[in-house]
């Protein structure tokens, strides 16, 4: 009898369980449907994956100053993404070249999270001009 009971306590507990995580799923589908806006620093992919760099100027690997390496990078097609003020790196779906005149600026987007990807898809930008929000044409939008 009190195997019984353990067995069955511990079969609802999975239940439970498995209920809860397809709600929260549920949620997190809703959420990145949802407009949302993000806020950052635009930055190209590959240095900022290799050296953290927040800046348009990078350091080669061997020391170097490059100059206007992220908005270079950006202009050869390298993606591009958002580094908001927590560090979390969010990828934009969009043409790369285009933004390479925002390289290092901090941009506000408002758009969607994918539905099948965690990539944001930008519908409206705004850029920070003299500490106000500018919204801007989305250059070369996919959409």
């Amino acid at each position: 009898m009190r195997k019984s009971f353990v067995y069955f306590s511990g079969a609802l507990m999975l239940m439970l369980g498995l209920w809860v995580a397809v709600l929260q799923a549920g949620d997190k589908k809703k959420m990145m449907m949802k407009s949302q806006t993000i806020e950052g620093t635009l930055v190209d992919s590959k240095c900022y994956s290799m050296g953290g760099f927040l800046t348009n100027d990078h350091m080669s690997m061997d020391g170097k100053k490059l100059p206007g390496c992220g908005a270079a990078c950006a202009a050869m097609g390298i993606p591009v993404a958002l580094v908001d003020k927590d560090n979390n790196f969010i990828m934009l779906a969009v043409p790369a070249a285009e933004y390479s005149k925002y390289m290092a600026q901090n941009l506000r987007f408002t758009g969607m999270y994918g539905k099948h990807a965690h990539i944001f898809i930008p519908e409206k930008l705004e850029v920070k001009e003299d500490g106000k929000w500018v919204q801007k044409n989305l250059p070369g939008t996919m959409m």
